[in-house]
């Protein structure tokens, strides 16, 4: 994609911005003249307005899907920034690289055939036939834009969310529930306050470590939220006896929704999997999207799909800041457009204050590589991988390379008491 095309791209959604004034659910693989209109914003929140029509869609998917595109060719441009024409920028405050770290986020490895590739080589709930599965594959396979485009959606976390889900030990099916929970949109907000990439309510996603302020909202947060997220899942696969049909039907619909149906089935001597569960329709159309998404993505020769490649190797990074430094600074010192910044850390109330404390933020991995090699002072840094000895323990481990037993269960999406297996990698970041 030319660099043209993209400003031009850039200037319709600044412009969008500036208009709109409500946020909307988004309308995921429904159609979207379904979509309900959500609370109104506060009016100091300047995170990207939740989109609703298709060609908002579009949109989206052009500056994030292919912005990340032309970073696979193009030289990234630092200390530029993108914005519509006459508009009068806010002054950019001169940086130092003091107290801004940047961290590729993602396993440090590559997939030579792709992630898509490998991704289908390892889906396990494509097995599943039901009548269900059923209608909704005929219903994707009559729409294969709409598959196409929840691909896209999903190429610039694709690696980050493969690697999160298997250093957790996962099926790599759960990277598919942002494809149905948000259409992979970091932004999106439903009628019901559920809110971010993984949809998370505000409960939940405090239950599981998200942090809720009057400046940030950890559920937008793309870092924050899939940890939360997988833990949830992790918990529900355990609380329904490792039944992952289950488990997602609850991450829909509720721990105690679930419970109860299989109860009341139970006491009325009826079936207790989920296909014969008297779950809301919500739910009970939830999990069979999931499934069909799988099967066609496990094999998409088979429905006529062909997907674009996406290359194996990390696009993200986690830039962490000290405190005082305005988070607009960052994104125009990193070379990135503002309304591309913005879709990747909505969890900001706003991108022009700088807050007073430390504070992360999720960057193009080229861009904040850029940023790093042209600020004096930032640091960049990278995990690196050890393997699990016979007998260690995740308190040996931490001892062995120096860093808390609490940091590097937290960084494998483990705890204290997990235990490991022999050849098992995990990952260790610099402290």
């Amino acid at each position: 994609m030319s660099l043209p095309r993209f400003t031009i791209a850039a200037v319709m959604l600044s412009l969008l911005a500036g208009c709109a004034e409500t946020p909307f659910r988004l309308a995921m693989l429904e159609d979207t003249s379904e979509a309900e209109e959500a609370e109104d914003a506060d009016a100091g929140d300047d995170r990207i307005p939740r989109l609703n029509s298709s060609a908002d869609g579009d949109l989206i998917e052009t500056l994030l899907a292919d912005y990340f595109r032309s970073l696979e060719s193009d030289a990234v441009p630092v200390q530029t920034a993108m914005a519509p024409e006459n508009a009068v920028p806010e002054p950019v405050q001169r940086l130092s690289g003091k107290g801004i770290r940047v961290i590729p986020v993602g396993p440090p490895k590559t997939h030579k055939n792709g992630l898509w590739h490998y991704v289908r080589e390892r889906l396990e709930l494509a097995r599943w036939n039901h009548e269900s599965v059923e209608t909704e594959l005929a219903g994707l396979r009559d729409r294969p834009a709409r598959v196409r485009g929840l691909a896209k959606r999903a190429e610039p976390f694709l690696h980050y969310l493969v690697g999160e889900v298997e250093r957790r030990g996962l099926p790599l099916d759960l990277v598919l529930v942002p494809m149905v929970e948000s259409a992979c949109d970091p932004s999106a907000l439903s009628a019901k306050t559920a809110a971010g990439l993984w949809q998370l309510i505000p409960a939940t996603g405090q239950r599981f470590g998200v942090e809720m302020a009057a400046d940030y909202d950890g559920r937008y947060d793309i870092h924050a939220s899939t940890g939360a997220a997988l833990s949830y899942l992790k918990h529900l696969h355990s609380r329904f006896q490792g039944d992952w049909l289950l488990a997602l039907a609850a991450y829909n619909a509720g721990e105690g929704a679930v419970q109860h149906a299989i109860a009341s089935n139970r006491a009325a001597g009826r079936g207790t999997d989920f296909w014969s569960l008297p779950l809301p329709p919500e739910t009970r159309g939830y999990v069979p999207k999931i499934l069909a998404l799988s099967r066609i993505l496990a094999g998409p020769d088979r429905y006529g799909l062909k997907l674009e490649p996406v290359p194996g190797t990390p696009a993200l990074a986690r830039v962490e800041i000290e405190p005082g430094i305005r988070p607009a600074d960052v994104g125009s010192a990193a070379g990135l457009p503002e309304p591309v910044f913005k879709l990747l850390n909505p969890a900001l109330k706003s991108i022009h204050d700088a807050p007073q404390r430390k504070y992360g933020l999720m960057l193009p991995l080229k861009n904040a590589q850029a940023m790093a090699a042209s600020l004096e002072g930032a640091e960049l840094v990278s995990a690196k991988t050890v393997v699990v000895k016979k007998g260690e323990t995740l308190a040996v481990i931490a001892k062995r390379v120096g860093v808390s037993e609490t940091a590097l269960a937290g960084w494998n999406g483990l705890t204290p008491s997990s235990r490991l297996k022999p050849g098992q990698e995990l990952l260790v970041y610099p402290v």
